[in-house]
C-alpha cells in the first residue's frame, strides 16, 4: 500500500507542474457546463404549445347495442383532454389535404389522420394504422404526438387482448351483457391477479423525471473524463520513452503496483472533475443528482474502468503520436455511442443496445437511474460489469507490460554481448 501511495504521489507531483492539465481537468468542463446551463437552464420551466391538426373518417360501429367509434374516443377522451391542452391546441380539419397543407406550410407541427373503418378493423382484428404527418424540423413536438398515439394504440390493443382472454375462459353456456363484460375487464385492470397469458407492466411511481441539464451535465463530464484519462496516459508513454519504467522495474516494485498506481491517479482525477462539475451544476443551476454516495460509487467504478483502458492503451502505444491516435478513436467513438453527443433514447435501436454495453454508456445509465430516485439495487449489475471490464483490461495491460519488459531485457543482453565482443 505504501508503494502504491508513493507512486500516486509522484504522479500528482509531476502533474502539478503541468498547467494545461488543470485547464483540461477543471476549466474546460466547467466553462462548457456554464454555457449549457445558460442555454438549457430554463428550458424545462414551460413548454411552448404547438398546433396539431386532426381529421377522422372513422365510422361508428354498433356492437351489442353500443355504438363504438375509436376515432371519436381518440379525439374527445385523449387529444382534447385537459392535460394535453397544456402541450398543444387541437384543430379539427375537414379533409386530409387540408391537414397535409398545414404541415407543408408549417402552420401545424403534426397532423393526425384516422382512416375509414378504423373501429371496424379493430373489432375484426385486422391491420390498420393511424397516420401521422409531422414537420421534421420540430422533432420534439413530433415525438410528443407520436408517443401519445403509440400509447393509445397499446391501450386499445391491451383491451382487445383482455376481452379475448375473458371470453376464452368463460363457459360456452355463460351469457354476459356488454356492461358486465366491461366491469369484469375493469376489475382485471385494477388488480394484481393477472392470468399467465396477460403481460403485466409495472412502473416505479416514485421515479423522478430527468431534465435537460441533468442529462447534459452527466453526459459532458463523462466525455471529458475520457479526455482527462488520456492526458494522464501521456505520462505512461513518457515513462517508457525516458526509461523510467526500466528504472522502476529494477526496484522491488511489482508490476501490479505500478499499474494500480497509475490507474488510481486516473480514478482520482475523474472523481475530482466529476465532483466539481456536479457541484457547479447544483449551486448555479439547482440541478440535483440524487444520493451523493451512490454518485461517488459510480464515479469510482467508471474511473477504474476508463483508467484500465487508458493504461492498456499507454502500454501498447509506442510514442506520443500513437497515444493521441488511440485517444481520438476512443473519445469520439465512445462519446457518440455512449450518449454524450446524442441522448441514448434518440440513438437507433441497434446503437441503443451497444450503448448499454460500453463503459461510458453504462456509467451514464447508472447516473440517470440515481437521478430518477433509484438505488444501488437497480444498478449493481452495471457496476459489477464496469469493474469486470476494468479487470479484463488490467490483466491485458499486465501481459503487455511483462512482454515489453522481456523484449527490453533481451535487447539489453544483446547490447551487453556486443560490448564484450568489441572489447
Amino acid at each position: 500500500m505504501n508503494k502504491l501511495l508513493h507512486l500516486l504521489f509522484i504522479d500528482l507531483k509531476l502533474l502539478s507542474k503541468t498547467k494545461v492539465f488543470y485547464l483540461k481537468l477543471i476549466l474546460f468542463p466547467c466553462v462548457l457546463i456554464l454555457i449549457l446551463g445558460y442555454m438549457f437552464g430554463n428550458s424545462n420551466s414551460k413548454l411552448s404549445t404547438f398546433e396539431v391538426a386532426y381529421y377522422s373518417e372513422d365510422e361508428a360501429v354498433s356492437q351489442n347495442s353500443i355504438a363504438l367509434s375509436l376515432g371519436e374516443t381518440l379525439k374527445s377522451d385523449v387529444l382534447d383532454s385537459k392535460a394535453l391542452k397544456e402541450l398543444f391546441s387541437l384543430k379539427t380539419v375537414t379533409s386530409y389535404s387540408e391537414g397535409e397543407n398545414l404541415i407543408k406550410n408549417k402552420k401545424a407541427a403534426a397532423f393526425i389522420y384516422v382512416p375509414k373503418n378504423f373501429t371496424k378493423a379493430y373489432l375484426d382484428n385486422t391491420k390498420t394504422d393511424i397516420i401521422l404527418l409531422a414537420d421534421n424540423t420540430k422533432q420534439i413536438d413530433k415525438g410528443i404526438v407520436k408517443n401519445i398515439l403509440d400509447r393509445f394504440n397499446q391501450n386499445i390493443e391491451t383491451i382487445r387482448i383482455e376481452e379475448n382472454e375473458v371470453e376464452k375462459n368463460l363457459p360456452s353456456t355463460s351469457k354476459m351483457s356488454p356492461m358486465e363484460l366491461q366491469n369484469l375487464i375493469s376489475k382485471i385492470q385494477s388488480t394484481d391477479s393477472y392470468s399467465d397469458d396477460i403481460t403485466k407492466i409495472s412502473t416505479n411511481k416514485n421515479t423522478k423525471p430527468i431534465d435537460v441539464m441533468q442529462y447534459e451535465s452527466i453526459a459532458m463530464v463523462v466525455m471529458f473524463s475520457i479526455l482527462t484519462a488520456f492526458e494522464l496516459a501521456h505520462n505512461i508513454v513518457d515513462d517508457k520513452l525516458k526509461n523510467t519504467q526500466f528504472r522502476i522495474k529494477s526496484t522491488p516494485t511489482q508490476d501490479i503496483q505500478y499499474a494500480l498506481g497509475k490507474i488510481l491517479g486516473i480514478v482520482l482525477a475523474v472523481t475530482v472533475q466529476m465532483s466539481i462539475v456536479m457541484l457547479i451544476s447544483h449551486f448555479v443551476f439547482r440541478v440535483t443528482f440524487g444520493n451523493p454516495l451512490h454518485i461517488l460509487l459510480i464515479t469510482v467504478a467508471y474511473g477504474f474502468t476508463i483508467g484500465t483502458i487508458v493504461f492498456c492503451a499507454g502500454i501498447a502505444a509506442k510514442d506520443q503520436m500513437s497515444i493521441s491516435s488511440f485517444a481520438s478513436v476512443i473519445l469520439y467513438g465512445f462519446s457518440f455511442l455512449g450518449g454524450s453527443f446524442i441522448s441514448a433514447d434518440s440513438l437507433p435501436s441497434n446503437f441503443q443496445s451497444l450503448q448499454k454495453l460500453i463503459p461510458n454508456g453504462k456509467a451514464i445509465n447508472c447516473y440517470l437511474k440515481i437521478c430518477e430516485g433509484q438505488g444501488i439495487s437497480d444498478i449493481y449489475l452495471d457496476l459489477i460489469a464496469l469493474i469486470g471490464i476494468g479487470i479484463i483490461f488490467l490483466l491485458i495491460s499486465l501481459v503487455l507490460y511483462r512482454e515489453r519488459r522481456r523484449i527490453n531485457n533481451a535487447n539489453l543482453n544483446v547490447n551487453k554481448k556486443s560490448i564484450k565482443a568489441a572489447v
